[in-house]
């Protein structure tokens, strides 16, 4: 059975996926490589601790977390889950339609498990990705823009990581899109852990995907490389609120080197949680956007250019021209007055109009119908002109 062999092989040398392509590139086949003696991986220059377990494989003590680790990634491939593509030229699920850039990738990762719809891999996706401690403004700033990308038919991939990302696959999820998960751990364990019901729903229409076996733990060397996955996969990143130094800020890079398109959402000048946007943008390496359109007016063209068409339903409102607010009532306009461009509760808006707060809210209500303003984290703000 080829995906035993392949699976043992990749659990021997620890999930590394250079040692595993030189040891198939070497002997042709993972059940060659297996078959090769450990002194062979030596003259190789494999790491001693996993020429080691070569020794040991398969029934030396030293594999009995390896044993245990490969029949639970066996029985993950033969139960409901299945899912799995191997770095061969055999694909084991040969209806899924991957995303032509990340077929072309060299080094892409030696194998994937999913879980849930894996024909949503082929299509167009776009990564929305963030710190983890997100403030108020940015959580519902992902939630938005993911929900408005998803409403175009574009799928919004994330790491399922609190804040941001948590954000993004729920904006999705809001609309009945689909988004895909992408895990820094094996898939029997969802990382958070209070994450663990927004990944079932995220199965129901999506999909959850991972590079390491079911098992794995997740470690802090795994999320980097969940990062490029995500990148990978993504026509574009899009970054809300990032240190310089985070796993977004990782992912952004990691997108920059594939030639990936690149967004950031900037933040106020005082937000630690923006400088990793900042830095980007004013680097160069990512286009300031404010809105899902900006990033929609981007990805037409990368669409055309992967997909040979840019989908009928995935159409920017700002391509397809916009509707005009109707005129709001005279109480309403002086709201608008008011407001300005600031985000102002309902008591600020009470003490500029001099009105009552059923007024008030009646107004806003109207307002907020007609597309004229927006609830947002602390208060209301206007979009339209």
């Amino acid at each position: 059975m080829e995906a035993a062999d392949e699976i043992a092989l990749y659990l021997l040398v620890e999930q590394q996926p250079g040692a595993y392509r030189k040891l198939v590139s070497e002997f042709g086949s993972a059940a060659l490589a297996l078959a090769a003696s450990a002194r062979a991986w030596r003259a190789l220059g494999i790491n001693p601790k996993h020429c080691d377990a070569r020794a040991a494989w398969p029934q030396g003590m030293a594999c009995e977390a390896i044993r245990h680790q490969w029949r639970k990634s066996l029985s993950w491939l033969e139960g409901e889950h299945r899912g799995v593509w191997l770095d061969s030229e055999r694909n084991q699920l040969p209806e899924v339609a991957w995303p032509r850039a990340f077929a072309e990738v060299p080094k892409r990762p030696p194998l994937l498990f999913w879980q849930g719809d894996e024909t949503v891999m082929g299509l167009p996706q776009i990564a929305v990705v963030g710190s983890r401690a997100a403030t108020r403004t940015g959580l519902a700033t992902a939630q938005a823009i993911a929900a408005e990308l998803a409403q175009t038919g574009l799928v919004v991939t994330s790491g399922l990581a609190s804040g941001i990302d948590g954000a993004a696959h729920a904006g999705a999820l809001s609309v009945q899109g689909k988004t895909i998960a992408v895990l820094g751990c094996g898939l029997d364990r969802v990382y958070p852990a209070r994450h663990q019901s927004l990944a079932e729903r995220i199965t129901e229409s999506g999909l959850l995907v991972s590079e390491f076996a079911p098992g794995s733990a997740p470690e802090p060397w795994c999320f980097p490389r969940r990062n490029e996955v995500i990148a990978l996969l993504s026509m574009g990143v899009a970054v809300i609120e990032a240190g310089p130094a985070s796993g977004s800020f990782i992912t952004a890079q990691a997108a920059n080197q594939l030639s990936r398109c690149v967004w950031a959402v900037p933040g106020p000048i005082t937000s630690l949680q923006s400088r990793g946007c900042h830095r980007l943008i004013r680097d160069e390496q990512a286009r300031l956007v404010e809105s899902a359109q900006d990033i929609l007016q981007d990805a037409l063209p990368v669409l055309r250019d992967w997909y040979g068409h840019a989908p009928e339903q995935i159409q920017p409102k700002s391509l397809t021209g916009s509707v005009k607010p109707p005129a709001p009532s005279t109480f309403g306009q002086q709201i608008l007055a008011a407001m300005e461009w600031q985000v102002m509760t309902v008591d600020s808006l009470m003490a500029e109009s001099a009105q009552p707060a059923d007024h008030v809210l009646m107004a806003l209500g109207e307002l907020e119908m007609m597309g004229w303003i927006a609830a947002v984290p602390g208060g209301y703000q206007r979009l339209a002109s």
